[in-house]
């Protein structure tokens, strides 16, 4: 009996192959789906089309992308085109994220954000990808706005609402996805992103004026691991590194021996973790 049930659990354990490389320009068969709790639901709808969706704000910040396999083969050709609608859910945050706008008679208008991209995959010794894209979205007014730059310092946060904030947010960049054996998947990406504009230096809660904004470049990367668990999840476990320009600034003693304070960019280093679930 004991015997039987630990092989009935190896059989559910077992893997057949790696699992696939994640975010590339690969898109399922119809009927593929994945879903992570950070991840996006991604639904193959058609051979070679796919549509998903953030569910974690769907309901306050509508949200739609769609992919499409445009070359297939060794090397793999995806568009992508994506629309929108974070106004609602950017006003319930508006006295925690934007506490300024909580008692202020402005507010944060509607609008569209258009998306659109390209992704190019190849694959390496059998089971590894590397994948490089680029991407941008912008803003659409329907109205009055007086959304400004969000300055949050937690650089997922800035990058996710820089197109609705800054009026534009445009990537490029690249990643590989290494297989070890059948369990584990080891992948590092690294990301450029170029935002609206993110507005001036403040000190003491004043701004400096325009002789002092905030750069506009971002620079992410990211080295995650995932682990396969039953025949079709995973879980990943990882850590971003984003530098960009917080406002920071540092004293530096010159050849003179006279110091001043001089602007530096800012390192922030967070761990990712999610648990994704996948169908085929």
């Amino acid at each position: 009996m004991k015997t039987a049930l630990l092989v009935s659990l190896v059989s559910s354990l077992a893997l057949a192959a790696p699992r696939p490389a994640r975010d590339t320009a690969d898109v399922g068969k119809q009927g593929d789906y994945s879903v992570g709790i950070f991840n996006p639901l991604r639904i193959a709808i058609l051979d070679g089309v796919e549509l998903e969706a953030n569910p974690l704000v769907f309901f306050v910040a509508p949200n739609v992308n769609a992919r499409f396999r445009v070359i297939g083969g060794p090397l793999r050709l995806t568009a992508e085109a994506g629309l929108s609608l974070p106004t609602f859910g950017m006003r319930l945050m508006k006295g925690f994220f934007f506490p300024t706008w909580a008692t202020s008679k402005n507010d944060i208008g509607w609008m569209l954000i258009p998306r659109v991209g390209v992704l190019l995959s190849g694959t390496v010794l059998d089971n590894d990808v590397w994948t490089v894209r680029t991407d941008a979205a912008f803003r659409v007014p329907l109205g009055p706005n007086s959304a400004t730059q969000l300055n949050s310092f937690v650089a997922p946060l800035d990058i996710l609402l820089a197109a609705p904030l800054t009026g534009v947010c445009a990537r490029a960049g690249g990643a590989y996805d290494h297989a070890f054996g059948d369990t584990f998947r080891l992948r590092g990406e690294a990301n450029l992103f170029i935002t609206g504009g993110q507005g001036n230096l403040n000190v003491d809660g004043a701004s400096v004026g325009p002789i002092a904004p905030l750069s506009e470049l971002i620079v992410t990367a990211h080295v995650g691991l995932d682990i396969a668990v039953f025949k079709q999840s995973r879980i990943t476990v990882g850590v971003l590194w984003a530098n960009y320009d917080q406002g920071q600034t540092t004293t530096v003693k010159g050849a003179d021996g006279f110091s001043e304070r001089v602007r530096v960019r800012s390192n922030n280093f967070l761990p990712t973790l999610d648990y994704i679930w996948a169908g085929f």
